[in-house]
């Protein structure tokens, strides 16, 4: 198969193969809205990375979607929750950080923090309540959320435009769910270094391709990330990975890092040659076989689910969902795509209920709430 020419890789410019089976699924993007097919997927075949390759049709696509983007809209601007895996239990996403990076961090009881790609404020919210002394700003492309983000205890501005616009230095900059956004990200990276203070420390949390088949899925997210491709674009950066964990919020890789002038890296890269270029055919390949089972349904049905997986669900079928169901109280009572959102617990019926995430995730649902004898189609391995 040739390579993607003349669009390089964005990590080291090497050559781009094309992951063929791509190109027929449906996309959604980051804010969970049904996009179009016909995207491009590929991988370097240097660096392994996995990528959208970022070509001007690619960087039209994110702008149109950035120009509707409504984050957490199912929720009515309320951040997304995380859940234990056994348990149920929900936690908001960004308090999930904070608790890591109190475990991980060593953070100062003051000092001055820029949140890049802030959104309407979520993990500046978490950080106030937890670092009531911290002066706190937040980095957008707009102003829309500028009321919510100002309203945060902590908060002294947000800063609307291009980081190098901003001359200002931090103790800690955090990137989270941005990375995977910013077509060039070795060189945004690099351009941190000027805007820490020595000693200070670099927070990013981005979606792991690992344990998130889904991630290749969603249009606007140009790099899909590796524990090893992480920390390789943090070091090609200049940065010296302190820590770096996967899966203290789920599905996810938490990284912390310091500029390589002030520390060294005692992190090796754990990735094999080829493991992501496999990683992603084997995704693609399950995806697939997820919307030949949906197919199968038959008669009335439900999706779990109001984000990624199920926003992708529902659009890559024939036919429409009756419902939701969703066990993030912000989202139910609520509606997505056209249609209502319950509880498990409160259902209008017992439907079969499609189920469109992990398998291990799925059976831990189905589990939870097997008193509702509902048919539960969980999907192939």
């Amino acid at each position: 198969m040739k390579s993607i020419a003349p669009y390089p890789c964005h990590i080291c410019s090497g050559a781009l193969l094309p992951l063929s089976d791509f190109s027929t699924l449906v996309q959604v993007t980051s804010d969970c809205r049904p996009w179009r097919g016909g995207g491009a997927l590929a991988v370097c075949t240097k660096c392994d990375t996995v990528q959208k390759p970022t070509t001007a049709s690619w960087l039209k696509e994110a702008d149109e979607i950035y120009a509707e983007y409504a984050i957490y809209n199912q929720g009515g601007g309320a951040e997304q929750a995380t859940f234990d895996l056994n348990s149920g239990a929900a936690t908001a996403r960004s308090e999930k950080i904070v608790e890591w990076l109190n475990a991980a961090g060593q953070l100062p009881a003051g000092g001055k923090l820029l949140d890049i790609g802030c959104g309407n404020g979520a993990f500046l919210r978490a950080f106030s309540q937890q670092y009531p002394d911290w002066q706190l700003t937040g980095l957008e492309l707009n102003d829309r959320n500028r009321a919510a983000v100002e309203a945060i205890p902590g908060v002294t501005q947000l800063h609307v435009g291009p980081l190098s616009a901003l001359n200002e230095r931090f103790d800690l900059i955090v990137l989270i769910h941005a990375l995977e956004h910013i077509p060039e990200p070795v060189r945004y990276v690099a351009a941190l270094t000027e805007h820490l203070n020595p000693g200070g420390r670099l927070l990013i949390e981005v979606p792991d391709l690992d344990n998130s088949p889904f991630d290749i899925l969603i249009a606007d997210h140009a790099t899909h990330f590796t524990a090893g491709t992480l920390q390789r674009v943090v070091e090609a950066a200049g940065f010296a990975p302190l820590t770096l964990q996967r899966g203290f919020v789920p599905k996810e890789l938490s990284l912390l890092a310091v500029r390589a002038a002030d520390a060294a890296s005692s992190l090796v890269a754990s990735d094999l040659p080829g493991k992501n270029r496999d990683t992603a055919a084997a995704h693609l390949s399950w995806l697939h076989s997820l919307v030949q089972r949906s197919q199968q349904v038959q008669g009335d049905f439900s999706i779990f689910g109001t984000s990624i997986s199920a926003t992708w669900m529902a659009a890559s079928m024939d036919r429409q969902a009756d419902f939701f169901i969703d066990e993030d109280y912000n989202r139910v009572g609520g509606s997505h795509m056209g249609r209502p959102i319950y509880h498990p617990t409160a259902m209008p019926s017992t439907p079969t209920v499609l189920v469109p995430l992990r398998a291990d995730i799925a059976q831990e649902i189905a589990k939870r709430y097997a008193q509702l004898e509902c048919d539960f189609v969980l999907l192939p391995l």
